[in-house]
């Protein structure tokens, strides 16, 4: 679904590929201010530790704090399915909807490198966007096969300081979880895995910007792994999220047999990627309001 959206963004008159005017953080901005717009608030750096069922219901969730916040019509959760679920207690869902959950099959992981580095000696003729396939014979979704590359800098002269551009390298969910899992991030084992497997991708980096990139004299040098994702981002394994082949099985729907529980995220329908789980978000909250709130704002929209 990605790509629909995408090829019919990129053939608008100015529009660049991916690329959203001030950077990602501008995305971000615009949902604070729609959110706060509209009364709701925000809780930044806030771990939920449970999700808080009573009598059968979703009512709200426990916070890391203590704290706890109640729901005044839904608990909407946008974790994967794995981690949603093990927010729940077992018993507040019907086994065969766990075992479901717990059967499906996950997608890798990813290998990410983010980069800041002297724009001195690199083409000014560079493209945003790049793809090293390093052997098409082994298919774009083998380990450590395929690279992409994108410099935003290159469009956004204000996401970099003068004379200096900014780079994120990362392997397209194919980075195995298994070589990783148990690892301690503060071991010289995770340290020496961490430079074995980015190799591929500060080598695919080397050959798009040409012999003027010196990796040594990078001022920002980061790297991130499935253990990254997992910490970080709350992912079960890193994953990117759930391996429906499509014609085989579908994405779930948003509801679930939990009432005034919700879902949305990669791990529902239409799917992974940012207009998908975009999608999933209004498919949610449309569920949420009432046919006469609908009909306010198709009337304020002019629809």
């Amino acid at each position: 679904m990605d790509p629909v959206y995408m090829f019919a963004e990129w053939y608008k008159p100015g529009s660049s590929l991916e690329y959203p005017l001030h950077g990602s953080g501008a995305i971000v901005d615009a949902l604070v201010r729609g959110i706060q717009k509209f009364g709701g608030r925000l809780a930044l750096g806030t771990h939920v530790d449970r999700i808080i069922v009573e009598n059968g219901r979703a009512v709200g969730v426990q916070l890391s704090s203590g704290l706890s916040v109640r729901a005044r019509k839904a608990v909407v959760s946008n974790a994967s399915m794995w981690d949603t679920l093990n927010l729940l207690p077992a018993e507040s869902v019907p086994s065969s909807y766990r075992d479901k959950v717990n059967k499906t099959q996950q997608c890798e992981s990813f290998l990410h490198l983010h980069l800041g580095f002297d724009a001195k000696d690199i083409p000014e003729d560079l493209e945003i966007h790049h793809i090293v396939v390093n052997d098409w014979n082994r298919g774009v979704d083998a380990d450590q096969n395929v690279v992409l590359i994108s410099i935003p800098s290159v469009l956004g002269k204000e996401l970099a300081p003068t004379g200096k551009h900014v780079l994120h390298a990362y392997t397209p969910g194919t980075e195995p979880y298994d070589i990783w899992e148990g690892l301690d991030r503060r071991s010289s084992e995770y340290k020496k895995l961490k430079a074995e497997r980015s190799e591929v991708m500060w080598q695919a980096v080397e050959r798009v910007l040409g012999p003027g990139f010196d990796r040594n004299k990078c001022e920002v040098k980061l790297v991130g792994t499935p253990l990254t994702h997992q910490r970080f981002l709350r992912r079960k394994r890193g994953t990117y999220g759930p391996a429906i082949r499509a014609g085989e099985d579908a994405f779930p729907g948003h509801s679930t047999p939990l009432p005034h529980l919700f879902c949305c995220g990669d791990s529902t329908f239409p799917g992974i990627g940012i207009p998908a789980v975009a999608a999933s978000g209004a498919i949610v909250a449309n569920s949420l309001v009432s046919v006469s709130q609908h009909q306010e704002l198709l009337d304020a929209i002019g629809i």
